[in-house]
């Protein structure tokens, strides 16, 4: 612990458990309620692949191959985003909403918004969109491992491309970093997050633009879009994105106070 502290690990004791109880397969507390019992040689030599691993800048998530959404593990890697604590406010937000018909997600990489809305049963059916085949075969893998049924994967570039259905909700958490910006993310972020689930290779603002200019013509009758975003120096040019075509926009903030989602609902026309 103290040792990736001093590497700037902030979450060192908690990665520390984790990395044991994969390779013991075993929960935290059994770390403390048997923590006479010996690592064995194979164990111990794994342990320290992960620790060098780790302190290389590899993500823990990499490490372990999965990262917990909303309570449930996926599988992870180079082609898709680890999944983030503050998306889990799109599921949050849809739970708060009359049961939906129809929705569909654009990038869908990992397929944790998608798989969540199905188990927890807040959509119909769903379509989920994403550019990259690599991540639409680990979104796929996730949503079987997990036994969600009701969604439908579709490779798609949403930039360029129509969709000829339309949809109660439309949920997204895009590319939106600015092409400036992208030195200035962790290393961690660099290196291992896909760049094209990172930034739009612009000023972060492609998606938004596609959103307000398509949207209207994707969705039903009181439809709605909850789209996430990179925090509060954006929430300016968002409003302004969307403000001349006929919708109406509502912040929400994440955990930090920070507002991360702009709810979209189409004015009634």
């Amino acid at each position: 612990e103290d040792y990736f502290v001093s590497k700037g690990i902030s979450n060192a004791k908690l990665e520390v458990e984790w990395f044991l109880c994969h390779i013991l397969d075993c929960q935290r507390i059994d770390l403390y309620v048997q923590f006479e019992q010996p690592l064995m040689k194979n164990e111990l030599n794994q342990f320290k692949e992960f620790i060098t691993r780790r302190i290389a800048g590899e993500p823990f998530q990499h490490i372990l191959g999965k990262a917990d959404f909303y309570g449930r593990d996926f599988k992870v890697n180079k082609h898709v985003l680890i999944p983030r604590p503050e998306t889990e406010i799109i599921i949050e937000l849809l739970k708060k909403r009359n049961k939906i018909e129809s929705i569909l997600e654009i990038g869908t990489g990992s397929g944790c918004i998608a798989t969540t809305i199905s188990l927890e049963n807040l959509a119909t059916s769903i379509i989920a969109t994403d550019i990259s085949r690599d991540a639409l075969n680990v979104a796929k893998e996730n949503a079987s491992q997990l036994s969600a049924e009701n969604i439908d994967f579709k490779i798609h570039n949403f930039l360029q491309t129509d969709i000829n259905s339309t949809f109660d909700g439309i949920v997204s958490n895009p590319p939106y970093i600015d092409s400036d910006e992208m030195g200035s993310l962790q290393k961690e972020v660099q290196d291992y997050d896909p760049k094209m689930a990172l930034t739009d290779n612009g000023d972060g603002l492609s998606f938004y633009r596609r959103f307000a200019e398509v949207g209207a013509s994707l969705l039903n009758k009181n439809g709605f879009m909850l789209l996430e975003f990179g925090g509060a120096h954006q929430v300016e040019a968002i409003s302004d994105i969307f403000e001349s075509h006929p919708f109406n926009i509502k912040f929400h903030n994440d955990l930090q106070g920070n507002p991360r989602i702009v709810e979209v609902n189409l004015l009634i026309q």
